[in-house]
């Protein structure tokens, strides 16, 4: 599915879209909805009444998930707590599905995972990926048995792993999931699954209001009365041109760009909060083309762009760690023109929440 295609089914879904045809749609996805809704509904059951049991990984174990399906910023929030994790002294490793790859290969995220945090010089931190938690985390200990730490990459909804804590986003900008369970809308399962977290996290809190912000955290407390809530954005920090190593520390500032004019792309979730993000520095954003999520590029495509942003007046491309480690791969992605930099995304907390959350996480590891 391409990202126009994407757009039209989150138009209908969210009832933007209008005419017959969206309409039909409509229609025929809320048919769907109960029958997918259900069965999420009786799977969690079987696994709250003990029909089916979780496995336990042998260490520790934390997930980090989505209510929705994407753009929560889950990457940034997983790359912060193993981060956070190894720099204390632990041994993490991250296990994920490897969504789009091949199996037992890494995936788009799971590739920038390993740049961000397996850096020279610094303690590694173990990126696996399998459909089954349980496979990679057996390999991984065979491998390594000083694993004392696992992270599940995107695992709410994986329960046949057994965890320790699950930690759930939800982002400011579509917490709920257009209020409808997949395939009608975004919800993985139905809001009442949060009853199972153990720390709820708001990203892109940037993006509500105070009042806003508030009728979230009031919804997420009829579900889970205890859970602790934090608040994050996801915050720009800088840039990198061609020449810097993945991960390294940004070589050029934000405001580089309002000296140029540029041209974004990406293929993300939801793309919109960058998009808003960009739409601060005024005039000197160019435009955008948005593909579909983990979009494999082609030199085609990196052809098109350049003419693309050209045409547009600009004469740089801005893109994400994420696209940039497939783009990267392609013959003249390095030095051809327009250049191409990579913004920086980091979480970040507000107030006390991020020292609260590490030490939420750390007191389970003791």
């Amino acid at each position: 599915m391409n990202s126009d295609s994407e757009n039209y089914i989150r138009e209908v879904m969210s009832g933007s879209r209008r005419g017959v045809s969206a309409t039909l749609l409509r229609a025929a996805l809320a048919t769907a909805e109960p029958f997918y809704a259900g069965a999420m509904s009786l799977r969690n059951r079987m696994y709250d009444t003990g029909i089916k049991r979780a496995r336990g990984l042998g260490r520790p174990t934390i997930s980090i998930g989505n209510l929705t399906a994407g753009g929560t910023g889950k990457t940034p929030m997983i790359r912060w707590l193993a981060a956070n994790l190894r720099d204390g002294g632990r041994t993490v490793a991250v296990l994920s599905r490897g969504y789009k790859s091949a199996a037992g290969t890494l995936g788009d995220e799971q590739r920038m995972l390993e740049c961000c945090l397996n850096s020279p010089g610094t303690r590694p931190v173990i990126i696996r990926a399998n459909p089954s938690r349980l496979i990679a985390a057996e390999a991984a200990l065979k491998e390594n048995a000083s694993i004392d730490v696992f992270l599940l990459d995107d695992g709410f909804q994986h329960r046949a792993a057994a965890r320790d804590l699950d930690i759930v986003l939800l982002s400011a900008t579509d917490p709920f999931g257009l209020e409808h369970v997949l395939p009608r809308g975004l919800l993985r399962e139905p809001a009442r699954g949060l009853a199972r977290a153990g720390a709820v996290v708001i990203t892109h809190a940037d993006r509500a209001g105070e009042a806003q912000l508030g009728q979230i955290e009031t919804r997420v407390r009829r579900h889970n009365p205890t859970a602790p809530i934090y608040r994050a954005i996801h915050a720009l920090t800088g840039l990198r041109t061609g020449d810097a190593a993945p991960f390294s520390p940004p070589d050029r500032a934000l405001d580089d760009l309002r000296a140029r004019r540029f041209f974004a792309f990406c293929g993300l979730g939801n793309p919109d909060v960058l998009h808003r993000q960009l739409e601060s520095f005024g005039r000197s954003y160019a435009g955008h083309r948005w593909f579909a999520d983990h979009h494999h590029y082609t030199a085609q495509d990196l052809a098109d762009l350049r003419a693309l942003a050209t045409s547009e007046g600009a004469d740089v491309l801005v893109t994400t760690e994420k696209d940039w480690v497939k783009v990267a791969e392609l013959a003249g992605a390095q030095n051809g023109q327009p250049a191409i930099w990579r913004i920086d995304v980091e979480i970040q907390f507000l107030g006390d929440g991020g020292p609260r959350l590490i030490g939420q996480v750390r007191s389970l590891l003791k």
